[in-house]
């Protein structure tokens, strides 16, 4: 068999086909192995429009993947004994004031950094149009606060930006330094990882991709890239920014600092930032069960034991629904340390091998129509496995059909909404409907307004977060728009907007006012419902 470089080298072609499947302009890819040299790739632009390369120094948003800094960062007060992976939230920050009883006396550290908490969850709420975040870092713990619980506690994985949000709230109350500046002087700074960065990164830093929204002909539009972070809300969930070269570094000394803490006992590594890395990458609770082979999440870092199916993090198990192929048949057995990030604008993926001390990095510059960094990373991932070629998966038909898939999901969501339909039905007086909308807490708010006879809605009141509202049935109306002005502008498309997420419900008092909205913003958690403001007139 020819060396692994060469080997990486005859992957380029199919790397170049998923991204023209899926649409994607750019994408940087290294590979540590512990027998050759790194290995670094880079394939297209990091900017369409002035026909800029991408290179290994490219900085990404990483999305997601920051969510293992928020842990690791937790992991360093743990090892100082400033809280305990058991410690309560309620505590430790006394803020914390959850309208949850179970949530408010039970919930602990490890509960929200593995995904346990049960707590109603909010993204298609808090990322708007052109990457807006909707919740201000100032109210952010107040909207926090105001989730209900939808699961038992630690009954199951369901994946939650706002508990690392929590988290960040967290380790600023207990360092009594920011979120930011805690994890650039305790990971970042001792690591030398000059062109990594816990938000968008400043004007005037040299090759920073642009970000790119695919249309249904796989072909991109340029779009805001991600504001994760830049009001401080959603940084600790998803707001870094870096390239290969930068995270060569930090994933070289986290897998080292597995292995050395795995054989020492011990919960720190000299020359590491990176402490009790054991805790960090144990299962703490099981994810897309059933599973033959251990499937489970652990703090900031999804487990797989091979063979199995991967990819739970991303968008490919939503666009594959025969099941996601088995990675890793017909070769010895071992464990991978993985986790995804996904953004208007970006994906991304990074797979550990700590057996072997292996790691795959990718990272890309668009909303695809599938997930391409996913089918990138397990195309790379059989190669050095060195999976035997009547093993392998077919990584361009998967894209292929969940490219496929993906492009159903419009024209069926138009068809449910129209078989689903009450005919017949009139609105009120369309000024019946003006008026600004609050949640019951006063941070979310839905302004309602008239122009030209024609209602529209803002999410915040923004501009940018205008939508027409088309009647739909009595006191209903639809925002939906087509697919790709939705992608134009900058907006998550997927499967996981069903007919509900595109439905402005208004309701009316016992005297026949209209004085509520609801909203159903995420599958699986109860509408927000938004009440009128008496005295606003528009």
């Amino acid at each position: 068999m020819a060396e692994l470089p060469t080997r990486l080298d005859d992957l380029c072609p199919t790397i170049e086909d998923l991204m023209r499947i899926g649409g994607t302009p750019g994408l940087s890819l290294a590979v540590i192995s512990s027998e050759n040299p790194v290995y670094k790739a880079s394939f297209g632009a990091r900017d369409t429009e002035a026909g800029l390369p991408v290179s290994d120094e490219t900085i990404f948003p990483i999305c997601s993947l920051t969510k293992a800094l928020t842990a690791s960062a937790m992991a360093i007060l743990v090892d100082e004994d400033k809280l305990s992976w058991d410690t309560l939230v309620k505590d430790v920050l006394p803020s914390f004031n959850s309208r949850d009883e179970t949530m408010q006396n039970q919930l602990t550290i490890t509960d929200i950094l593995s995904h346990r908490s049960g707590m109603a969850w909010s993204s298609n709420l808090v990322i708007g149009t052109e990457n807006n975040i909707l919740i201000s870092g100032k109210d952010g713990l107040q909207y926090i606060n105001s989730q209900s619980r939808v699961l038992p506690l630690r009954a199951e994985m369901s994946y939650n930006n706002l508990a690392y949000n929590l988290a960040g709230y967290i380790i600023e109350e207990v360092s009594s330094i920011s979120w930011f500046e805690f994890i650039q002087t305790r990971i970042l700074d001792p690591l030398g990882l000059d062109r990594t960065y816990l938000k968008s990164p400043p004007s005037g830093i040299q090759d920073v991709t642009q970000c790119y929204n695919a249309l249904d002909d796989a072909s991109t539009t340029p779009i805001s890239c991600p504001k994760a972070g830049q009001d401080w809300f959603s940084g600790p969930s998803g707001g870094a920014w870096s390239c290969v070269r930068d995270l060569l570094k930090l994933y070289k000394t986290f897998t080292a600092s597995f292995e050395d803490q795995f054989t020492t006992g011990k919960g720190a590594s000299e020359g590491s930032p990176f402490k009790q890395v054991p805790y960090l990458t144990s299962a703490k609770i099981p994810m897309d069960q059933p599973s033959r082979n251990e499937l489970s999440y652990a703090l900031g870092w999804g487990r797989a034991q091979l063979p199995n199916r991967l990819g739970q993090i991303g968008i490919n198990p939503g666009l594959m629904p025969d099941g996601m192929p088995i990675v890793g048949k017909g070769v010895p057995s071992q464990l991978i340390l993985f986790h995804q990030g996904s953004l208007p604008g970006a994906l991304s993926i990074v797979i550990l091998l700590p057996d072997t001390n292996n790691v795959i990095i990718v990272l890309s510059n668009s909303l695809a129509l599938n997930d391409v960094p996913d089918w990138v990373g397990q195309l790379v991932l059989e190669e050095l496995l060195e999976v035997p070629e009547s093993e392998r998966n077919d990584y361009v038909k998967a894209a292929h059909s969940s490219v496929a898939e993906n492009l159903k999901w419009y024209p069926a969501l138009v068809g449910e909404l129209g078989s689903a339909r009450k005919n017949g039905t009139s609105p009120r007086e369309l000024e019946e409907y003006i008026g600004t909308y609050w949640d019951n807490i006063h941070v979310f708010k839905i302004v309602v307004n008239l122009e030209d006879n024609k209602l529209y809605w803002r999410f915040q009141g923004l501009d940018s977060e205008k939508f027409p509202l088309e009647h739909y049935e009595d006191d209903t109306f639809t925002w939906l728009l087509p697919r790709n002005e939705l992608s134009r502008r900058g907006r998550w498309v997927g499967s996981d907007q069903g007919p509900a997420f595109w439905k402005a419900v208004f309701q009316c008092s016992e005297d026949g006012r209209i004085d509520k909205l609801y909203w159903a913003h995420d599958i699986g958690v109860p509408p927000v419902e938004l009440t009128k403001e008496e005295s606003n007139k528009l």
